[in-house]
């Protein structure tokens, strides 16, 4: 089947905006590759619509208040989705942006200085704006907004349809499932760059933590397994506050976690972690207390199998408890000072967990 044989409207089957998109999206959705649709749209746009630039820019640091009604997005950040390294702007900055993003409706200026208009097009999640398309210096042809807005909803729809089965029902993080196929996507393909935003992420020198936390059976034993969701629960937030909107933050099973940190050497992620693992050990958690974590960290090798890379962050994880938990432990670090054997290179496909 090609986007050919989906007809969204009846009059505008010949459009082919939407008929190149659409056409990616059938392709890339049997990959359930999310950062693929967003390239693709891009590239879609880019050859079909007339304007300077086009960008497409994520909305996150959302409180649970704001992400339900909108109402105070002051603190709120946009990111361009497809440049991982991009230095998030709060969204205060920008009055059109905040615009669209309260009022869940497209922007449309025209700016000083600028050819054509702008146009912000709000990018829907669950009840709130999870990302904003901007498209600058755009030269009007004629029924380009209503293309636009059919488009947009096809993307969304199909974000939502990916993300349904790649998260967590408790915490809302990634998945064990979504884990596997994203550190294997990212390991493969390590060391190899081209223009797609996937290849950029991959080209990078990237790190896989792996976190579990302190005795955490003595919550569900003590208090019941209703506090002991509400632990995971509350680890999963503060994760999402510490870290940044490119890393990767999965629910890796029970109450271990995984983040893959994008273009962070080991060195430099010893520190990004224990600033973690030290607000986690200074927050108190309804009725319980305070709770602590033990992190292993390996860097993500180009060339090596994701068995490889997952066990050696794991033999660090593994030190670390061993050796008295409530500490960030360095596969790299370990091995250069003689405390942990090498791990040998894994060949094959052969899963390790």
């Amino acid at each position: 089947m090609t986007a050919r044989d989906i007809k969204p409207c009846p009059q505008n089957d010949a459009d082919p905006l939407l008929i190149s998109y659409l056409d990616a999206i059938v392709a890339l959705t049997c990959q359930r590759e999310a950062l693929g649709l967003t390239t693709s749209l891009i590239d879609s746009l880019c050859q079909h619509v007339r304007a300077e630039r086009f960008r497409l820019l994520a909305v996150s640091n959302l409180d649970r208040n704001d992400e339900l009604d909108g109402s105070n997005l002051q603190g709120a950040v946009v990111r361009d989705w497809l440049e991982p390294l991009s230095v998030p702007v709060p969204i205060r900055y920008d009055q059109d942006l905040l615009a669209c993003a309260r009022t869940k409706n497209r922007i449309s200026r025209k700016l000083p200085g600028m050819k054509g208009r702008r146009l912000i097009l709000p990018i829907m999640g669950v009840g709130h704006v999870t990302a904003m398309l901007v498209i600058e210096g755009m030269r009007a042809v004629g029924g380009e907004d209503e293309v636009l807005a059919r488009l947009l909803q096809i993307f969304s729809n199909q974000l939502y349809l990916l993300s349904r089965n790649e998260l967590d029902g408790l915490t809302g993080l990634h998945n064990r499932q979504s884990f596997d196929e994203r550190i294997k996507h990212l390991v493969l393909s390590a060391g190899h760059r081209d223009r797609r935003a996937q290849s950029y992420v991959a080209a990078q020198q990237n790190c896989l933590a792996l976190f579990d936390i302190d005795h955490f059976k003595m919550v569900n034993d003590k208090f019941g397994h209703l506090y002991g969701d509400e632990v995971l629960v509350q680890f999963a937030r503060l994760m999402s506050r510490a870290f940044r909107h490119q890393d990767m933050m999965f629910r890796y099973g029970g109450e271990e976690f995984a983040v893959v940190l994008i273009g962070i050497a080991p060195e430099a992620s010893v520190p990004v972690l224990d600033s973690f693992r030290r607000s986690l050990e200074a927050y108190e958690f309804p009725q319980i207390g305070c709770k602590t974590v033990s992190i292993g960290v390996a860097c993500i090798t180009p060339g090596e199998s994701v068995d490889t890379t997952i066990n050696r962050a794991d033999k660090a994880l593994y030190h670390a408890k061993l050796n008295g938990r409530n500490q960030v432990c360095c596969y790299e670090a370990l091995v250069a000072e003689g405390k942990l054997a090498p791990v040998t290179v894994a060949t094959g496909d052969i899963e390790l967990f």
